[in-house]
């Protein structure tokens, strides 16, 4: 049997686990999914290998690290485990693949904190949305909250406690590098794009969701499409690439010239109009994502309103007015119908209190249709 064969044995047998089974052991369900992530990755790397040909770079896992040999040349690291220079000429060493966890070989058992790719891979994870939820030192009996160190303000620099504004808690030096990073709350609540002091372990997960499409700005703060311009020019432009897409799917010059390769560093702007990562936010509200969004979109308008024939051929006219403008759906001040997606002026539309004349006509057809077969088949039954 081919290793293929047995990671799907495997994967199999822990998707049954988990669904089937009852028990109350949260620990045992923890673990195997843990094993079940762990296995994944092993069949996504072995077809990776069957694709390009190469073997896949061996990696000792622990704790749900990834960890691979790396090489003596660059600049010298610290180990996360012992907290000394790891000299990369003389010392072996190695670094997990998922989450940048860097450890001496010899120091690779003694590693306690589990890799954030765990807690990222879990069912129904989300990130931390209240603004630096602080709990008091009193609350954690002086304690760091990863390591259990003693820690305190007045105790000296050795035992210095200091905060993680991601998780809102204390921890010691060990844990704690003074790290800066940008935190999702702030962002999403107060539309703060400044850097603030995190741990170890908020920065390693940090880094991993950062370009996940994971944070729903609609669900968790629907003031910023309101308030925040930046936002709302997005928000719209989000929508108009969906609609968008819906022509260059059934275009055959749109996906010859593959038009969608545009927005190939922003895939997940295909895929819905709602989820963002943490770098979409802080590009928007610190970078020039959104002149680089409004140029794409406008490639793509000019694709399907100039220079394509297919797609202008799918283009509506107000069936309300008289008005023989040339509408698609992502047009400024027009309606779309939910049922059948016909497009409107919005004022026609409104008239008419919002009902669509496209959907009439099929009711009426529909009828005309039920009731002449209806008629058919009581001569039928005469006969």
């Amino acid at each position: 049997m081919l290793r293929v064969d047995e990671l799907e044995i495997a994967i199999d047998y822990c998707k049954k686990y988990l669904i089937d089974t009852s028990t109350s052991d949260e620990q045992k369900k923890q673990d195997v999914m843990a094993m079940l992530v762990d296995l994944k990755l092993e069949m996504e790397q072995h077809k990776e290998s069957i694709t390009t040909g190469k073997e896949p770079e061996k990696c000792t896992k622990f704790k749900g690290h990834e960890f691979a040999i790396q090489s003596a040349s660059g600049r010298n690291p610290y180990c996360e485990t012992c907290l000394s220079t790891i000299w990369r000429i003389a010392q072996r060493w190695r670094r997990c693949r998922v989450c940048g966890f860097r450890v001496h070989e010899k120091c690779m058992e003694k590693t306690k904190r589990p890799c954030a790719g765990l807690k990222v891979n879990q069912p129904g994870f989300s990130l931390n949305y209240k603004i630096c939820p602080e709990v008091s030192l009193v609350e954690q009996n002086f304690q760091c909250a990863e390591c259990q160190a003693p820690i305190g303000f007045d105790e000296g620099l050795e035992f210095e406690a200091r905060l993680c504004d991601y998780t809102g808690r204390f921890y010691c030096k060990k844990c704690h590098w003074n790290d800066v990073m940008y935190i999702p709350a702030r962002i999403v609540r107060n539309w703060d794009a400044e850097k603030r002091l995190v741990c170890r372990a908020a920065k390693q997960l940090l880094v991993i969701v950062d370009k996940k499409p994971i944070i729903n700005i609609s669900v968790e703060n629907p003031a910023l499409l309101r308030y925040v311009n930046a936002m709302n020019k997005m928000h719209k432009l989000r929508r108009c690439i969906m609609l968008m897409k819906c022509y260059f799917i059934c275009c055959k010059r749109a996906r010859k010239l593959r038009i969608l390769q545009y927005l190939n560093k922003y895939q997940h702007f295909v895929e819905s109009s709602e989820m963002y990562t943490l770098n979409d936010l802080v590009q928007l509200a610190t970078g020039t994502l959104l002149k680089d969004i409004e140029v794409i979109v406008g490639i793509f308008k000019c694709h399907i309103t100039v220079e394509c024939e297919i797609c202008m051929g799918n283009a509506f006219i107000c069936e309300l007015c008289t008005v023989k403008e040339v509408l698609y759906p992502f047009s400024d001040g027009v309606s779309i119908c939910r049922d059948c997606c016909a497009v409107f002026h919005q004022p026609c539309f409104d008239r008419v209190s919002k009902r669509c004349s496209r959907c009439a006509r099929r009711r009426a057809r529909r009828c005309f249709t039920f009731d002449e077969n209806e008629e058919n088949d009581s001569k039928n039954k005469m006969i």
